[in-house]
């Protein structure tokens, strides 16, 4: 049975899900598009200690601390809109439910 909640993904991970255009918008969005409430401003410092979810949607989720006041910050990167991130990302969530019922 699939699960549609959201599934922490690691790095590797990731990196199967995207494809080379896919992984360099990833870049972009995490280096440039994540939003700190506190600083009211872009993280172009970056994003520390984050983490990467794929979220119900199968878009990708991304979870982390901005690096200038260690507020939370997160953003929902659109990718399952895409056919065919969303076939690898079915893919991933049915394979990922047989480890977990193993």
């Amino acid at each position: 049975m699939i699960d549609f909640n959201d599934i922490e993904i690691n790095k590797f991970q990731l990196n199967t899900l995207l494809n080379h255009q896919e992984k360099r918008g990833f870049k972009y969005l995490l280096s440039n598009e994540l939003l700190c409430e506190t600083c009211n401003q872009h993280c172009n410092s970056g994003v520390s200690n984050y983490k990467i979810f794929l979220d119900r949607f199968n878009d990708i989720k991304v979870s982390g601390e901005c690096t200038v006041c260690s507020s939370n910050v997160n953003m929902v990167m659109p990718f399952g809109e895409n056919e065919s991130f969303f076939r690898k990302a079915m893919q991933f969530r049915n394979t990922h439910a047989v480890l977990i019922e193993s």
